[in-house]
């Protein structure tokens, strides 16, 4: 949807699909962080939690630097669908090369 909306020009597009990519980050977040404190040993809990964020936090930001780098090469439509194509191969292949019986 956020593609779209960037590609039809359209802001309630591009603001349904900004609403869904935040929901699904912060679902993902909140899991993460559940699963993350039910594993840690509570006097290194601080210490899991702080890493866990520094991660998350990064892999929001480096998707955003290579964006700028071909947006400055390339046209502005052409460089945010590289950058969504790239993301979604990236998620199917860690989730199918993910092992059946991994821990939920």
């Amino acid at each position: 949807m956020f593609e779209t909306g960037l590609w039809t020009r359209s802001l309630p597009t591009f603001a349904a699909g900004t609403l869904l990519a935040g929901t699904g980050i912060d679902l993902a977040c909140r899991r993460g962080v559940g699963v993350a404190q039910r594993l840690a040993d509570p006097r290194r809990r601080a210490d899991l939690l702080s890493t866990y964020f520094l991660f998350a936090y990064t892999g929001t930001i480096v998707p955003t630097l290579p964006l700028g780098l071909l947006d400055q090469t390339m046209n502005q439509d052409v460089a945010p669908l590289i950058l969504a194509v790239a993301v979604v191969a990236t998620t199917l292949a860690g989730a199918l090369s993910r092992p059946i019986n991994a821990i939920t």
